[in-house]
């Protein structure tokens, strides 16, 4: 006769009784089985060697040291572009027209014959150099120009200075000329001996040593008063007068008697505008003489 069985509710039947692991008996200690501790991974990052840095935008940017080339210009600076302005704010700003400073320093160099004006033209363009390097200006060509022509006024002066102090005559403690030299008429002095008077217009002669033979030696000097030029009459009458007032007294009496006396003056109204100095002289009668005539 078959049984009917009741319909599966899904559930799980247990096992056979002879299947079951046996129960522990009272007071005896389960001893848990040691389980293996899963290995530590480091947290995700970069590789050891490298700093951390933040993402991109995850912080913000660290304003520059006060005085840094990298700061932010100041407001009002002149490397701050106008609002509106096309140009980033470190461009050099456009200024229309010439700079000023590099016009004077053309100007101080044309006129560099005095050489106070070469030396502010080259100052000049050297700060007009400065700003035009800030700026998108012109007047950099007149700067450089302005520069050249001062420091070419300022060598030729120093060559002239230079050549000036070569030519001048050596001479002793006391003035004496030591040795023969080509000179002008403006490096005469007193006692001085030389030749090349005996012309109608005199600008370059030879001093030597009186102790050497001479056309001419100076007794004195003057200068006339200064005015208008009074004409060639009168300033040989005072020349004339002069001489014998002042020079008379300092001749030796064998030169007075064996030499004549004469003068070197300005002959017109050009070289009366640069010197008025009268230069007394005596003179053999003919040919050289050696000696002083000096007292």
């Amino acid at each position: 006769m078959t049984d009917h069985l009741p319909p599966s509710t899904g559930a799980t039947m247990p096992p056979p009784a002879g299947d079951l692991p046996p129960e522990p008996a009272p007071g005896d200690q389960t001893v848990p089985v040691p389980q293996p501790t899963p290995p530590m991974l480091p947290p995700p990052g970069p590789p050891p060697g490298y700093a951390s840095a933040p993402s991109y935008g995850s912080a913000a940017p660290t304003p520059a040291a006060p005085g840094s080339p990298f700061a932010a210009p100041a407001p009002g600076s002149p490397f701050m572009a106008p609002p509106g302005s096309p140009y980033p704010p470190s461009a050099p700003v456009p200024v229309s027209g010439r700079n000023g400073l590099a016009i004077a320093a053309l100007c101080c160099g044309i006129a560099g014959i005095i050489p106070v004006a070469a030396v502010v033209g080259i100052v000049l363009g050297a700060v007009a150099l400065g700003q035009l390097r800030r700026r998108v200006q012109k007047g950099k060509v007149m700067a450089v120009v302005g520069i050249v022509l001062g420091v070419l006024w300022l060598a030729g002066w120093v060559a002239l200075i230079v050549s000036a102090a070569n030519d001048a005559p050596p001479r002793t403690a006391s003035g004496s000329v030591t040795a023969s030299t080509d000179a002008y008429v403006e490096d005469l002095k007193a006692g001085d001996c030389f030749s090349g008077a005996g012309r109608e217009e005199v600008d370059s002669l030879t001093i030597v040593p009186c102790t050497s033979a001479h056309e001419s030696q100076v007794v004195t000097t003057f200068t006339l008063p200064a005015g208008a030029w009074p004409g060639k009459d009168k300033v040989v009458a005072d020349a004339e007068k002069g001489c014998t007032d002042k020079g008379d007294p300092l001749v030796t009496d064998r030169a007075f008697a064996t030499q004549r006396p004469s003068f070197i003056y300005p002959q017109d109204a050009y070289s009366w505008r640069s010197s008025r100095e009268i230069i007394c002289l005596v003179e053999p009668e003919k040919g050289t003489t050696t000696g002083s005539a000096l007292k």
